[in-house]
């Protein structure tokens, strides 16, 4: 049950980073596709070696959430010229 929560989570989340033009906004729900398809391996596929993979998957979720946020910061004091 908690699969298809996070699974109809992920797939609107995907949605919104289609439509969305902000790139802030992109980065965001990026970050939360991937921590969303960590818990859905974990939830779905029901042994030990499905843990070990979603394990590592979060682990690379956290380090691209970590290059999301300092591409934010860089964004922050990106000059726009319209």
């Amino acid at each position: 049950m908690y699969g298809e929560i996070i699974g109809v989570i992920v797939i609107f989340v995907a949605l919104r980073a289609l439509v969305t033009r902000n790139r802030a906004e992109r980065l965001l729900y990026l970050n939360v596709i991937g921590f969303g398809v960590s818990a859905i391996v974990a939830f779905v596929i029901n042994t030990p070696f499905a843990l070990i993979v979603a394990a590592a998957f979060f682990i690379c979720s956290t380090i691209s959430a970590n290059a999301i946020a300092y591409t934010l910061k860089r964004l922050d004091d990106e000059i726009l010229l319209e």
